[in-house]
Formats: C-alpha cells, sequence, structure tokens
C-alpha cells in the first residue's frame, strides 16, 4: 500500500511517526457523509437520505415489500422470487409473481401488519423452490419447523417438525433442496447440526454435527458435496457453580473472563466459582466452512476449512480481533465462493483439493484503506459461471466479480442493507433482496397520517426488492462511481489548520481538549425533548417531556399539568450545543449498544436482531441446544460472533495507548438476573461470555450497568464516589476518556412505591442525573480540557416528524458553540471521528471515517463557567423518596424488578396509547 493511501484520512498514525503535521497535509484525504446539510428523507424518485448521511438511489426498479428480508430464492422459471422476512411483527414471506416484467404482483403472507401465527410462527431466513416450482419450503427459525407454502396461492400446504420431540429448541435457518426434490437440508444453527429431510415422509431422516452456528448452504454443482458456513465462534455454557435454587447467592457480580484470555480458554475452578471453558477461537468449528460429502446414504463431514483470517493474524499491521464469519455461499464448477462478513473479502475454495486458494477484497476505493465496512453478504453466480455478485451489506451496493481472473471490476447501486441476491435464468436480470429498503421515514408529528403498520420504528423498516438489468462491463465504473459517492465524499486536505479545537483530522494538530466523556441513554427522538428548541427543526406537537406539559398516570388516578419534564435537557441546550440533525443508525437497542462502541453489526446481528424483535427472543432456560446462549436477544453488549475485524473502540483505545474507564457501557451481557438489590454493578451473570479485553479490565465494578430498578440518581452518586476516589485532588490524572451510560429515560411502567408515580417520572429521574454529572464535572480541574458528548443508543420508543431515528446528540464543553443548533447531517460515526480527530488516532472502519465530524458544534473561544443543575419538579419526581443513594437503610425491596432492556410488546402498546 502506498503513502498517499496510508495518510488517505488520517491512516498517518502508522506510516509517520517521525513526521510534523505540516509536513503531511498534502497527502491526506478528508471523507464526510453525502448528506452534508440534509435532513433524512424517503424519495422513491430521487435521492434517499439515511441516517448515516449516505444516499440510497438504487438502479433498476425496487418494489417495497414487508420489513427485513433476510432470504430470497428464485424459482427455476425465473418468474417468481419470494423472500423471508425477518421483521419487527409480522414474520411473513413476500410472494413476487413475474418478477422481472412490469407487470409485477406482490402477495405478503401472512396480510397485512399483524402476524399469524397459526400460519408462520416464525420464519429465517431459508427459502427453497421444489423443482416444478409450485411448492416452496420456509426456514421457521426458532419455531424448529420448516414450512411449506402453494406458490400460486401462499397458502401453507404442510409443515415439518426439525425436532426429535415436540418441544425441542431448535432454530432452523438455510435450505437447499436437491434437484430431485427428494432430500432437503436445513441447518439448525443453535443445535450446531445439518438436517437431512426426506420430503416424501417430511421426516428428518438423519442429523449431522457440524460447525457453530451453522449459516449458509451450498450444494457442488454435481450434488456430491454440500458446503455448511459457520459463523459462530465459541459453545457458551451457564456458569457451572451456580445453584439453581440461589441464583443471586451464587452468580458473579462481574463477567467471568476476558476474551481470548488465558482464563477464557483454560476455565475457572476454584473454591467458589467453576466455569467451563471456551477455548481457542481458532478451532475448525469457529468462523469455518465444513465440506459434507452425499455419496453415501449419510452425509459425513469431509473437511473443515477456516475463511478469511484467523483472530490474532496481523493484517496490515493490526492483529484481527473478530474471526471472519463466513456466512454465505455458492459454487461453480471449480469453485466455492465464500463471503466473510467481517473481513471484506470472499474466499476462493478449489473444490478439488477443499483449500482456500485466494481471498478476493472488496473495497470499493483505495482513499478508504484498510477500513472495513462493506458487510459481505448473499452471494449469486451468472448461468456461464462467469460473474459472481455479492450483496455488499455496508455500501448498498452489489459487488460484480469477474470469476476467471478473480477480480472485483465493479459495484452496482441499490437499496439499504442488500442480503440476498438472485441472477435469472437467461443472465440477463439481477434481483436483490434489500432488508431496510429505503428506510423508516416520519413515524409522528403534526402533519404525520399513521399507517397499518402504526408508528414502530421496527414495523415501519420496510424492505424492497430490487430488479435490475445486468449492465455490460463498459457501464461499471460509472455505476461504481455512483457508489463511492452514495457513500463517500472526498476532498484533498488544502487549508491551514482552522482555530476550531477540533482537528480536520488525526494529527492535524493539538487539540485543547484533553479529556472526553461519552454519556449513553435510551431510545429517545429529538422532537419528544427539543421538539420546542428555538432554532431547531422540531415539531412541538410531539414534544412530551419537554416544557409545559400535562400527563396522567397508567390508571388516570393521578395526574400534572404544565410541567417541564426534562429541564436540565432543556437548559443545556440552551447553555451549550445540540444537533437536530443528528441520527441513530440503529433501530432497536440490540444493534444500538453495538453502534455505541463503534462496532457495526455484521449479518449475523442484523438477522438475529429483527427475528428478536418480531417475538422471538431465542434464548430459553430449558434448552438442551449447544447454541441456546448464542442467541442473545436484545442484550447491551458485543459477542465474539459479531466482534469487527479492527474491534469496538476498547480495543481501538489499547492498541493506540488510550487510558480510558468506563462505567456501566458494554456490561449487560445476556443470561442475567438483576433486580432492586443490585445496586451496585446492578445485574449478577449466568452464563461465560466474555467482555473484550480492554473493556474488561477498565471497567467499574461499582456502578450498575442496564437495570430499571437502580434510579440514575444512585448511579450518579457512585460516579462522584468513584471519581473522587480515583481522580480527585492529589490522586491519578482523569483518563483521555470516560463512558458512561445513564439508562432511566427508557422508561418503564408506573411504579409509585419506587418514588415513579408516572412513565414520565423516569425522564426526569434522567435528567436530573444528567444535571448532576453535568454539574460535577463541570466543577472539576479537568473541565477546562473536557468535552461531554451525550446521545442514546436508539430511539424506538419515541416518535419525530423529520425521521424515527432521529435523536438527541449533546456537546457540552468550554468549547461548544453556546446556545447553537447544528444543521450538519450526522451520525455515530460523527461523534467517534471527532473523538479520533481529538485523540490523535487513526479512524476505525467505514462507518467513522466516512462519516462528517462535529466540529461545527464547536468554538475556538471558550467559556469555563461551570454548569449548576436544575432541580426537577417534585409533582413528577420527588428525588428524596425516589432515593437518597446515602441512606444504606433505603427500602430497596419496595423497588420492583427491572424490566428488559426492550420489550417490543410495550414499546407497540405505548405508541398505539400516544395516538
Amino acid at each position: 500500500m502506498n503513502r498517499s493511501i496510508y495518510l488517505l484520512i488520517l491512516l498517518c498514525l502508522f506510516v509517520l511517526s517521525c513526521n510534523r503535521p505540516s509536513e503531511i497535509k498534502e497527502d491526506v484525504w478528508l471523507i464526510s457523509a453525502p448528506a452534508k446539510n440534509e435532513y433524512c428523507k424517503i424519495d422513491f424518485k430521487g435521492a434517499t437520505i439515511i441516517p448515516n448521511g449516505r444516499i440510497i438511489r438504487p438502479l433498476g426498479i425496487t418494489h417495497q415489500i414487508a420489513p427485513h428480508p433476510y432470504g430470497l430464492a428464485l424459482s427455476h422459471d425465473g418468474q417468481t422470487a419470494i423472500t423471508s422476512n425477518s421483521g419487527t411483527i409480522p414474520f411473513s414471506i413476500s410472494i413476487l409473481r413475474q418478477v422481472t416484467s412490469s407487470e409485477i404482483d406482490i402477495q405478503q403472507v401472512p396480510e397485512g401488519a399483524k402476524n399469524d401465527e397459526g400460519l408462520l410462527e416464525a420464519v429465517f431466513m431459508g427459502v427453497a423452490f421444489t423443482p416444478d416450482d409450485s411448492l416452496v419450503y420456509i426456514g421457521g427459525g426458532q419455531s424448529n419447523k420448516i414450512f411449506i407454502m402453494e406458490v400460486s396461492t401462499g397458502r401453507k400446504v404442510g409443515e415439518i417438525s426439525c425436532g426429535v420431540n415436540a418441544n425441542d429448541h431448535g432454530y432452523i435457518g438455510d435450505l437447499r433442496l436437491t434437484r430431485d426434490g427428494k432430500t432437503l437440508y436445513a441447518v439448525d444453527q443453535i443445535g450446531f447440526t445439518l438436517l437431512k429431510v426426506d420430503t416424501k415422509t417430511k421426516k428428518v431422516v438423519h442429523r449431522i454435527a457440524v460447525g457453530r452456528y451453522p449459516f449458509g448452504l451450498v450444494f457442488s454443482p454435481d450434488e456430491r458435496n454440500l458446503y455448511v458456513a459457520n459463523v459462530g465462534a465459541f459453545e457458551y455454557s451457564s456458569i457451572q457453580s451456580l445453584d439453581p435454587d440461589d441464583l443471586k447467592g451464587t452468580a458473579p457480580d462481574y463477567p467471568v473472563y476476558a476474551y481470548n484470555s488465558e482464563t477464557s480458554k483454560q476455565g475457572i475452578d476454584s473454591d467458589t466459582l467453576k466455569v467451563a471453558p471456551l477455548g481457542d477461537v481458532n478451532v475448525p468449528e469457529s468462523f469455518s466452512v465444513w465440506t459434507v460429502s452425499l455419496v453415501n446414504p449419510q452425509p459425513v463431514v469431509t473437511a473443515k476449512i477456516k475463511t478469511g483470517f484467523l483472530v490474532g493474524e496481523k493484517i496490515d499491521g493490526i492483529p484481527a480481533v473478530g474471526g471472519s464469519s463466513p456466512n454465505s455461499l455458492v459454487a461453480t464448477d471449480k469453485y466455492v465462493f465464500i463471503s466473510n462478513g467481517n473481513n471484506d473479502c470472499i474466499s476462493v475454495l478449489d473444490i478439488e483439493k477443499d483449500t482456500v486458494i485466494t481471498n478476493i477484497n472488496l473495497q470499493p476505493d483505495e482513499r478508504l484503506g484498510y477500513f472495513k465496512g462493506v458487510i459481505p453478504f448473499g452471494l449469486a453466480i451468472s448461468p456461464d459461471q462467469k460473474r459472481l455478485y455479492v450483496a455488499e451489506s455496508g455500501i448498498n451496493a452489489v459487488g460484480v466479480i469477474d470469476i476467471p481472473s478473480k477480480k472485483v471490476i465493479g459495484h452496482l447501486p441499490v437499496g439499504w442493507f442488500p442480503s440476498k441476491l438472485a441472477v435469472s435464468p437467461d443472465g440477463k436480470k439481477l434481483i436483490v433482496a434489500n432488508a431496510k429498503g429505503y428506510g423508516s421515514g416520519p413515524n409522528g408529528g403534526k402533519d404525520y397520517v399513521k399507517g397499518p403498520e402504526g408508528t414502530y420504528i421496527g414495523a415501519l423498516m420496510k424492505g424492497s426488492v430490487t430488479v435490475l438489468d445486468i449492465p455490460p462491463d463498459v457501464e461499471l465504473s460509472g455505476l461504481s462511481s455512483q457508489v463511492i459517492a452514495n457513500n463517500f465524499t472526498f476532498k484533498k486536505y488544502d487549508e491551514q489548520p482552522s482555530e476550531n479545537p477540533i482537528p480536520a483530522f488525526p494529527l492535524a494538530k493539538d487539540s485543547p481538549i484533553k479529556h472526553i466523556v461519552f454519556i449513553s441513554k435510551e431510545n429517545r427522538t429529538y422532537d419528544e425533548v427539543f421538539g420546542q428548541v428555538k432554532g431547531g427543526k422540531g415539531d412541538p406537537t410531539i414534544a412530551r417531556y419537554g416544557a409545559n406539559q400535562s400527563f396522567k398516570n397508567k390508571l388516570g388516578t393521578d395526574s400534572v399539568s404544565d410541567a417541564t419534564i426534562m429541564v436540565n435537557h432543556l437548559a443545556l441546550a440552551n447553555r451549550f450545543s445540540i444537533s437536530d440533525n443528528f441520527y441513530v443508525d440503529a433501530d432497536h437497542s440490540a444493534d444500538g449498544h453495538r453502534w455505541l462502541v463503534n462496532t457495526y453489526p455484521n449479518e449475523w446481528v442484523e438477522t438475529h436482531v429483527s427475528a428478536t424483535y418480531g417475538g422471538k427472543r431465542g434464548m430459553r432456560r430449558d434448552s438442551k441446544a449447544p447454541g441456546n446462549y448464542g442467541l442473545v436477544g436484545a442484550s447491551g453488549a458485543i459477542y465474539p460472533e459479531d466482534y469487527n475485524q479492527h474491534g469496538s473502540i476498547w480495543d481501538h483505545f489499547d492498541r493506540n495507548g488510550i487510558d480510558f474507564f468506563n462505567f456501566g457501557f458494554g456490561a449487560e451481557l445476556a443470561g442475567t438476573i438483576n433486580d432492586s438489590t443490585m445496586k451496585y454493578v446492578g445485574v449478577k451473570y449466568l452464563v461465560n461470555f466474555p467482555l473484550p479485553a480492554p473493556l474488561f479490565d477498565n471497567t467499574s465494578k461499582q456502578y450498575a450497568t442496564y437495570n430499571m430498578a437502580i434510579p440514575d440518581q444512585f448511579r450518579v452518586d457512585t460516579f462522584i464516589d468513584e471519581f473522587n476516589e480515583k481522580w480527585g485532588v492529589g490522586k491519578d490524572t482523569l483518563p483521555s476518556v470516560l463512558t458512561i451510560i445513564l439508562p432511566n429515560d427508557h422508561g418503564a411502567e408506573d411504579r409509585p412505591r419506587a418514588g415513579y408515580p408516572f412513565r414520565e417520572s423516569y425522564m426526569a429521574d434522567n435528567d436530573l442525573a444528567l444535571g448532576r454529572l453535568i454539574e460535577f464535572l463541570s466543577h472539576t480541574p479537568y473541565w477546562k480540557k473536557m468535552a461531554i458528548f451525550v446521545t442514546e443508543d436508539d430511539s424506538q420508543d419515541g416518535v419525530d416528524h423529520i425521521d424515527a431515528h432521529r435523536s438527541l446528540l449533546m456537546v457540552i464543553s468550554p468549547y461548544s458553540k453556546k446556545n447553537f443548533v447544528s444543521h450538519v447531517h450526522s451520525s455515530f460515526g460523527s461523534i467517534f471521528k471527532t473523538f479520533w480527530n481529538i485523540l490523535g488516532i487513526p479512524f476505525l472502519n467505514h462507518y467513522d471515517a466516512g462519516a462528517t465530524d462535529l466540529s461545527d458544534m464547536f468554538t475556538s473561544e471558550p467559556d469555563f463557567t461551570p454548569y449548576n443543575a436544575f432541580a426537577v419538579d417534585k409533582r413528577v419526581l420527588d428525588p428524596q423518596k425516589l432515593l437518597d443513594p446515602f441512606d444504606e437503610e433505603f427500602d430497596w425491596s419496595a423497588i420492583m424488578e427491572s424490566p428488559e432492556l426492550d420489550n417490543v410488546e410495550d414499546f407497540i402498546q405505548d405508541h398505539k396509547e400516544r395516538r
């Protein structure tokens, strides 16, 4: 890689240890989001702006369908496409008849915006047509079934139970049917098995163990072999020393070990704690493709092949943190092609040798250097076996690969997050399922007209199918340029350093900001908190947590009139900077907590998040499936299966020598218990999930992670105590970065005995906690060199008249502009890009590298005046009644158990009641 590419935006850190910023500025590319100052919008005929500031302008003709089509199959005659939609209510299939013609007919099964569990209890990815195209088999996800549907009518005509016993726990995904239609193969993801099904008897006739979380399947053209892609890292298990009759007393207060540590490899066996080992992450069962021979009456595994890059392997000078995530496969007479979701490459497997002979890199532009974020997913091959098409989910495109040369020759623009694709039998058309389509659009406001799907963000994220003519090679260059322009704006750095405290790129100059504080909250939109702010593009009619609000408790027995609920949020907005053009990249908390630590969700996360929020949580306490604990549901953490190749902010801090300390971020793992007595730490751990190693070593053992039974007031007091102990007068210097969660604006039901008489009381608790936290920090000596960034993990419980993803972004600093509303389009990547520019370290991936930074919210003229918090309205929240954090005699039993991080049914009901 040449010097200018390394320097592109800011990779200067790796190659310029002896160079000064003034010597490198001419070699640096500045990258930003194409949206510039535009707000999110859906424009079916023009340019759609999605939350990360990128543009959707699909080639060909695009048809909207139900949310989240992650499975796609094309009939043998090329006339009908069927998608499997794992959307947030309903689960469905979409049948697109005459799919390549202008007379297309689209049928959703079941019809409408509601599930019919008698028809399709769940669906997950797998779709396979019978040889005569009259029937289709549908993978049934957690129902542990395969459904049989009639193509002409959409009527269910049968189902196949995939368990040995009726209650067996399985998760059926990808499917492949033999050419004669007699044998169907399916993966049971959590059973770690491949199922062989006799289609005549509708019985599973054989089960064969494969790798962890088998995800994709493909036959060799002669059907002598079947190839299975395994996306899993580990087989997780419950803590062995747990006493089922005393979980609280025997469950550990902190995650048991760090990822890829010696302890995680060997396990723990002490007098008080016994934990099974996870073992080596690079074993053949993880991140691999297995060859299964079908030549004998029963299948047998004949090869186990690692694809992409191994964990720990040094690529571009950086040891890989996450595994390759091989997920989809296609085969020619000579090769099997495998998409590696975390490595942004396609592995080419020689069929004769069962060996990977090369990896095809998918980076769409050399100016992006080694940054990852393409997220290759579905694959398809032209009938003449000369072209390979790749769903490039992260850049909303289809990659075109010339098979003879094994080179990428172009990219085609499609919809948001293309998942699966197919080529018509004549090789002239490409059919692409786009999981997120055109996005959500608005979901509230005085001019908003609600559709049958309601206002919940998950139901609004409709998918789409793009049908396009495969262009001749001479057009690929121009279409590739359109893909780049849809995703990134490049500009050569040709300016002198400005006076803005945010450097234009890392090492451009020193920033006066030396301490970053990153605060995450839960589930709010811009309009519901800041819709009344002057100078902002808000709708005051839906500012339900703003000023002059009147409301009742759920029973209607108590009410408040003319109250300002989040008074500190409004005061901070008037004093410092906010954005009215900031969007969360996430739809829900599960993916939101990935984005919060700069981990972009891969295909494993995206598919399972949508299925989880469709009402099928996955993990079961009574399950005997070895992969049961891998279905992590809505938990607020990252897991080894979705670690990006270059890791998260924690790994990025560590390898670049940035000191940090964490209060509650990323520790809300699945398989925990929590109640009101766990005022420190917040949860107890039942499963041997690891934490990222840097996070394991730098997280508070006192501060409560997500647990709605713990008031945010208590979190702030815990923070202040630990802050003073570690970094107070005469103590060590404050780290460069602090990360803090204040989650109680998530909201829950009225709990008057616990001090929350209204839903609005949770918002007031959160508001006062934020005000007190800012007051404390602004009175420390570190304030003069500090910048505090406040945002939400997602926006799913609110409504907004611009877009359901629009959320809160606050910049609180002596260097933030005063009483300022930024109109520059920004996203999670913008926050992290600003961090890296301040800290002088490289960007981490496509999403921060390609975002627009937050320099618009800063000024070179600091105001060091501290902030003093405002009291909340005692009619809404009495902090003394809520909890005196210093009173250890407080009646914690009065607080009920914490609600789930995300309960979709509660959110949808809340949206209905708001209407």
